[in-house]
């Protein structure tokens, strides 16, 4: 008995269709997280002083400081499959043309949307909060908003590695007549996130 070659591929293709979209199923999910769900991060990288704003003439100004490195942990919950909201602390260190230390320490509240791509995640986010500034002896207390996007490979369902691009505005609020300004900073970062 002679067996139809077009009947053999017919079936083989009925076959192979219920497979192919159980694998795409299982490697690419629709909703990756939910509600409950919580992450924690920690980024590591270069922070680049960039100028002040003075609200004078001249408007803008050089900040005087050395390329630094920054470290922080984030923690952060999510309310949907794509939003979540948090907290970050970190540290900051840069060094003055005569070699003073300046030293940050930003805590801010975080929420971000995050676009899924599988296996790649794009959260773009928002923080604000406080920095605590020291240098030369003195402190302050700054009022900070640092928006900012991360481009995450997924690596599995626990861990994801990637990079952030995160703009900081640093407010310094005076009482002194033209000693209001306004410091601009952008930190480049690498960042492991543990899911759980």
């Amino acid at each position: 008995m002679k067996h139809n070659p077009f009947l053999l591929l017919a079936f083989a293709l009925l076959c192979a269709c219920p497979l192919a979209t159980l694998y795409a199923q299982d490697a690419q999910p629709s909703a990756q997280y939910a509600l409950g769900d919580q992450s924690l991060s920690i980024n590591a990288g270069l922070f680049v002083p960039l100028f002040f704003i003075t609200y004078q003439s001249p408007p803008f100004a050089p900040t005087q400081l050395s390329a630094g490195g920054m470290g922080s942990l984030n923690w952060a919950a999510y309310v949907s499959n794509r939003v979540q909201v948090g907290l970050e602390v970190g540290g900051v260190f840069a060094f003055s043309p005569n070699s003073n230390v300046f030293l940050m320490l930003p805590i801010t509240a975080k929420a971000a949307y995050v676009f899924t791509v599988y296996p790649f995640e794009i959260p773009v986010f928002l923080g604000i909060g406080m920095n605590i500034v020291k240098y030369a002896g003195e402190s302050t207390i700054d009022f900070l908003v640092k928006p900012g996007a991360s481009a995450l490979w997924i690596y599995n369902s626990s861990w994801s590695f990637g990079l952030n691009a995160v703009y900081w505005w640093d407010m310094q609020f005076s009482a002194k007549a033209g000693q209001s300004r306004t410091a601009n900073f952008l930190e480049l970062s690498l960042s492991a996130f543990y899911h759980y």
